[in-house]
């Protein structure tokens, strides 16, 4: 996977390299040529290897088709400056070609004068509906979803269904399933597209649709979405209304996309920083994403070393503590991460319920106190042998039993209780649990020695 993540990267470059070659060279019909050698896609991504002039002077030579493919596939960033530069009615031509989800996204990126001349430029039935679209918020599945659906009432045959779909011109990844409706739109079941063409032509939808039909509704966070979908095997999800009406679906194209969004972002604030990190054009921008959180670690730090510092006359007395200072601190805050990304991961999965924390809670403790006996006892034989006596070595076996432990626990309590209270589990998951555990893990190592060695020796 990595060879081959490597190798697409490679590509792009000889891609963006390809392109800028031919524009610098100042003859539009090289350029063309070589622009229709490559898929749009393709030059999708070579875009984020190109300068903003060198991306103007490949778009305006992209067919609309291309184009709308184009400003799908590259960075929101790069399709601003895309659109920008581009006449209305060509980017209404374009728009008008893309699904309605696509050219509701790319809307909705653009400023509110543009949007609205676009829109005038867009034939009135369609321009409603892309409004109606762009008024969801982007990480929804209304703002996911497409309008493009095939609905049929229960009582129409397999064979005029069919018959239908040959007279309309829709994606193939909207004709995944048939919803079958009443009178009022509302959503009653749900045909395979693979059970419609197997069906025999006269039978009616109603006799062999699913009944028990899993839905969103449009302000269903993308999240959520992408839970159900992973969790009934589905390759579409519709979406309904308060009342049960068809409004679209959410297709797997789109999933994908939200799915790669969300693992985009809880990794970016796993590590303290944001998902617009790897979007951002400048060193100062990408300064101030991650700024905040080691000014939260720098504090953390400080912390610690006001730790250390309350405790000078005991490191005077027995120096040779300080050597298991960043062994406990690096183990409990590494087996923190490990229960807080465990925690998180079931939290985005949706594994975690009210009628299941208690247990899952008690699991992550029982596992956090199995694997600090383990380390206790490494590090109490370790210490013993590099301290020399075996009161340090029981000092830094039992710190180690019980920071390891403190940490297990606090790397599940603190993504519930931020989940609790509406704040992304994943923020809290990183930097904040290393912290917290280390200034933690030195007091109970020295305030033990403290008490212990006092008592001993």
């Amino acid at each position: 996977m990595r060879q081959n993540g490597e190798r697409k990267a490679q590509e792009s470059k000889q891609v963006a390299a390809a392109l800028g070659a031919a524009i610098a060279a100042g003859v539009p019909a090289v350029l063309q040529s070589l622009i229709a050698g490559y898929h749009p896609i393709d030059i999708a991504i070579a875009m984020r290897d190109l300068n903003r002039q060198q991306r103007e002077a490949v778009f305006v030579l992209l067919s609309p088709e291309d184009s709308g493919v184009v400003l799908e596939e590259v960075d929101d960033e790069v399709a601003v400056e895309l659109a920008e530069g581009t006449d209305d009615q060509a980017m209404a031509r374009i728009i008008d070609l893309v699904p309605p989800d696509v050219g509701a996204d790319l809307l909705n990126l653009l400023g509110h004068d543009q949007m609205h001349r676009i829109l005038e430029r867009i034939p009135d039935q369609y321009s409603a509906e892309l409004e109606q679209l762009s008024g969801h918020a982007a990480e929804t599945a209304g703002g996911l979803m497409t309008s493009e659906v095939v609905h049929a009432p229960m009582d129409v045959t397999a064979g005029d269904v069919i018959a239908h779909i040959k007279t309309q011109r829709i994606p193939p990844e909207s004709l995944l399933y048939i919803y079958v409706i009443d009178e009022h739109r509302a959503l009653c079941g749900v045909v395979d597209m693979a059970e419609l063409v197997t069906a025999p032509p006269e039978q009616q939808l109603g006799e062999f649709m699913v009944g028990d039909v899993v839905a969103v509704t449009p302000e269903t966070h993308q999240s959520e979405a992408v839970r159900l979908v992973d969790q009934y095997d589905l390759r579409a999800l519709p979406v309904v209304n308060e009342v049960g009406q068809l409004l679209g679906q959410v297709t797997f194209d789109d999933i994908i996309d939200a799915l790669q969004d969300e693992h985009t972002e809880d990794i970016a604030r796993f590590a303290g920083t944001s998902p617009k990190d790897r979007l951002a054009q400048s060193s100062l921008q990408v300064t101030w994403l991650r700024l905040p959180w080691l000014a939260v670690c720098f504090a953390g730090t400080l912390i610690s070393a006001s730790v250390i510092t309350s405790f000078e006359d005991l490191l005077k007395a027995y120096v040779e503590l300080t050597a298991f200072i960043p062994v406990i601190a690096a183990t409990s805050g590494n087996a923190g991460l490990q229960s807080a990304t465990i925690m998180v991961r079931a939290l985005s999965l949706g594994y975690v319920q009210s009628k299941n924390v208690v247990r899952m809670m008690l699991r992550q403790a029982i596992t956090g106190l199995v694997l600090a006996l383990l380390t206790a006892i490494t590090a109490g034989v370790a210490g013993h042998l590099l301290l020399g006596t075996w009161e340090m070595g029981v000092v830094v076996g039992l710190a180690m039993l019980c920071a390891v432990t403190w940490a297990s626990i606090l790397g599940a309590i603190v993504p519930l209780f931020f989940n609790r209270i509406g704040i992304d589990p994943a923020v809290a998951s990183g930097p904040l649990v290393s912290t917290a555990n280390d200034a933690v893990a030195i007091l109970i190592y020295l305030g033990l020695a403290a008490v212990l060695l006092r008592l001993w020796m």
